[in-house]
């Protein structure tokens, strides 16, 4: 069982806080390049859509703005 980093109490593997004084328990685990001293490659990272946003945006603003017209318009008084 590890002691807990904060205050040495003895604590079980499966725990994520300590009960006597509440501190994250702190596990690292293992890359497997990193154990051979390997350099180990972040993944790629993907590309917002652009074109799908702006539609996405104009429709929500598009749909807002037809009920604050309808609400102008057609409101009773």
């Amino acid at each position: 069982m590890p002691p807990c980093p904060s205050c040495s109490a003895e604590l079980t593997q499966d725990w994520k806080f300590c009960i006597y004084c509440g501190s994250a328990i702190v596990t690292t685990a293992a890359v497997p390049g990193a154990i051979r001293g390997e350099e180990v490659a972040a993944a790629p990272r993907t590309r917002l859509d652009v074109p799908l946003l702006i539609g996405i945006v104009l429709g929500v603003a598009g749909a807002a703005l037809l009920v604050y017209l309808g609400i102008l318009f057609f409101a009773p008084g």
